[in-house]
């Protein structure tokens, strides 16, 4: 303690009090600090948590309520929708519905050999991250390359597939 105290500037050996309230007080204070720091962080990584929670859960009901809707207009067979334009090498139906498969069922760890097949297309044309299909929701990412960034651009092109 005295090598310690002695390293303090103005630190006056005949003050035993003072010598003492600055070694609590480095003390607590640096360990307070780390404290604080500890716990903000874990309150900055839950907010980002629930935030990629929430990014996820609202880009997978956007993929559903794209697939009902097609399912409402084309009926219950992927086959039966058009086409419509090309998300890499994939039709954006196919996209769509397999997309919107990944992200209910992706828990569960197995997929329609169809979902599976274009979740791999997906990687190869995209990369990173759809090669982690089966280990996590890739909802936010599809409606990512999709790019609808606004009501507009989803509705644009599900009306373009009966043009």
């Amino acid at each position: 303690m005295d090598e310690y105290l002695s390293s303090i500037p103005g630190y006056q050996d005949d003050d035993p009090l003072l010598s003492t309230a600055i070694y609590w007080d480095t003390y607590f204070g640096m360990d307070k600090e780390r404290h604080l720091t500890d716990k903000n962080l874990r309150e900055a990584m839950l907010r980002l948590a629930a935030h990629e929670f929430a990014r996820h859960a609202m880009s997978g009901a956007l993929l559903q309520f794209a697939k009902q809707g097609l399912s409402i207009r084309y009926g219950k067979s992927l086959s039966a929708c058009p086409k419509g334009r090309l998300i890499g090498s994939q039709s954006i139906t196919d996209v769509i519905w397999q997309g919107r498969n990944q992200a209910i069922h992706w828990e569960e760890g197995q997929f329609h050999s169809a979902t599976e097949a274009a979740l791999k297309q997906l990687a190869k044309d995209f990369r990173s991250p759809y090669d982690q299909y089966a280990s996590r929701s890739l909802a936010y990412e599809i409606i990512s390359i999709l790019g609808w960034q606004s009501f507009a651009d989803f509705s644009k092109d599900l009306l373009a597939l009966d043009s």
